[in-house]
């Protein structure tokens, strides 16, 4: 018994860590812009809301337009493998940051302000430092620099989660490019985790989940393992999100504030 409620929490934990892979940065690169600088100089001239009414045609809602070009591909790199996972890019306080799942350092590490992770996005490829990892609730969050090709989204979190409510995430699984999925929630999950009718698979990990009024649910960080006839399996159509409101903002902004003064420090 204890066997397999172990192996069960391990798939649950890394059943969305994207495999460990070899391959160059540059096949999951998605949605290369014309001209890059031309785009984000459209960005940066646009108000939130008229940006929020491109591409109409394109999303079902403004929570898929806001998730999807919001999300990046984040990378742990530990030399001798690399781990794939997605991430949201956000803005907060005067900061841009990276919120992901912390399961990405399952082999090793998640030391704030030390440990780092690639940051890929359509135009971009940069080094994020760790500012806040919770390895329970299984977020961890990247201070980054500005991402001309991404639109960061507004750190405003959901405060609640009515059952059959849609949302919307967008990642990087397997080796696909970025992708765009709806869900529905469907009421408490796997410990602290909300529980959503979606689907997800390696490398879904980190990807930020928005309700239709655009705020942050939370995190994609694994999908339900179930009782199959030769052992436990997985079940794709159950998919766990951490919520966002259980991040310690108090803790976050105190990091921020030390990685922002290290930068300045001269070493």
């Amino acid at each position: 018994m204890n066997l397999l409620k172990n192996l069960k929490n391990a798939l649950l934990m890394l059943v969305c860590v994207g495999l460990v892979s070899c391959q160059s940065s540059n096949s999951y690169i998605a949605e290369v812009a014309a001209d890059p600088l031309e785009a984000a100089q459209e960005y940066n001239a646009l108000s939130w809301q008229e940006y929020l009414q491109q591409d109409v045609t394109s999303y079902d809602s403004a929570a898929a337009r806001i998730s999807r070009k919001a999300a990046v591909r984040v990378q742990i790199d530990y030399g001798h493998a690399l781990i794939n996972g997605s991430g949201t890019y956000f803005k907060y306080k005067g900061h841009k940051m990276v919120v992901t799942a912390a399961h990405l350092f399952a082999l090793g590490g998640g030391h704030v302000l030390h440990d780092k992770a690639v940051i890929t996005t359509p135009d971009e490829q940069v080094m994020g430092r760790l500012v806040y990892i919770d390895k329970i609730v299984d977020i961890a969050i990247f201070e980054v620099p500005t991402l001309p090709s991404r639109r960061a989204a507004s750190f405003s979190r959901a405060t609640s989660y009515p059952i059959g409510s849609t949302v919307y995430y967008s990642g990087f699984p397997g080796a696909n490019n970025l992708l765009t999925f709806p869900g529905t929630l469907s009421g408490d999950g796997y410990g602290t985790d909300i529980a959503m009718s979606s689907f997800a698979w390696g490398g879904s990990s980190g990807s930020g989940v928005f309700d239709e009024n655009g705020q942050f649910v939370g995190v994609v960080v694994s999908i339900m393992v179930g009782n199959g006839f030769i052992g436990p399996q997985l079940v794709g159509s159950v998919v766990y999100v951490a919520p966002a409101t259980l991040i310690d903002t108090a803790w976050l902004k105190d990091n921020l504030r030390k990685s922002k003064e290290m930068k300045h420090a001269g070493f």
